[in-house]
């Protein structure tokens, strides 16, 4: 008897096909129960097992009627995985429904999950395609390919920005999104002074940052002078607001802002490193 398995998810991937499982309502096959959970994962494999037997028979057509076995927990994990980082943004919870009817279903421990109030009202809300990076691990890999020019600092900074961003806490994003900014300033002004002191010294005065800017900027043709700022100056505005103290309602929509000027912000400035110190 043939044995068919799914094909190696990565954690986006599997939490894509999780929210159109959710969004569209689906169920997998009528006779594959989801025990009282909105997501019975599964139910979710088995629908990606569905096209892979549809292939096989495309690929086998003269071999007439063959009766195939079903894997349903091979390269599972990604999909346990996104649904646990959907839990931790209180999109979904795991267990059961209802109080006191623990019992009543059967199914695999531990795959049974349903969305919260608040994950209902989300999911209502948001397009088919997430305003997020969803694609957690490829955002971080972009960020940190500039890590090398920028330093630690910045490698540390960026990536906390993805974990606070994924893990919901959307204020904590835009304040690391403005250190890691800042990391990306100190690094230009040091390499073009070549002296890190009076950098951090001039740094830490009053108005230390407009300095910063202002020496990088200078003897920079019009298209640098006008296009840094644009970079600089949101970042540096959650960087003031967000980390003193101040009163502040930040959503997601900022979040997700923050993060792609913090990635332009790096792009642009390690493609133009060398005219950027000079």
């Amino acid at each position: 008897m043939p044995r068919l398995q799914i094909s190696k998810f990565s954690e986006e991937e599997a939490s894509a096909l999780i929210l159109s499982h959710l969004r569209n309502g689906k169920k997998g096959d009528p006779n594959n129960s989801d025990y009282g959970n909105d997501l019975y994962i599964p139910n979710v494999v088995l629908a990606c097992l569905d096209e892979v037997q549809a292939e096989w028979r495309r690929q086998n057509v003269g071999v007439g009627m063959v009766r195939l076995e079903l894997d349903t927990q091979t390269n599972s994990e990604s999909f346990y995985d996104a649904a646990w980082s959907l839990c931790t943004r209180g999109i979904l919870r795991p267990g059961i429904t209802i109080t006191g009817r623990q019992f009543e279903y059967a199914g695999v421990i531990g795959a049974g999950f349903n969305l919260t109030p608040y994950g209902r009202q989300w999911l209502s809300e948001v397009s088919g395609y997430e305003c997020i990076p969803s694609e957690f691990g490829r955002f971080s890999q972009l960020l940190a390919t500039h890590a090398q020019r920028f330093g630690d600092g910045y490698q540390v900074r960026s990536q906390e920005a993805v974990r606070c961003y994924r893990a919901h806490t959307y204020l904590a994003c835009c304040v690391m999104c403005g250190a890691a900014s800042e990391s990306i300033l100190l690094s230009l002004a040091i390499a073009k002074t070549g002296n890190e002191e009076r950098v951090i010294t001039d740094y830490r005065t009053g108005k230390g940052r407009s300095r910063i800017e202002n020496l990088i900027l200078s003897n920079q043709n019009s298209h640098v002078q006008q296009e840094l700022p644009n970079y600089t100056s949101l970042l540096t505005y959650w960087r003031n607001d967000a980390a003193h103290g101040e009163e502040t309602k930040i959503s997601e929509e900022e979040a997700f802002t923050s993060l792609i000027l913090l990635l332009r912000f790096a792009q642009f400035s390690d493609d133009r490193w060398d005219k950027l110190t000079m």
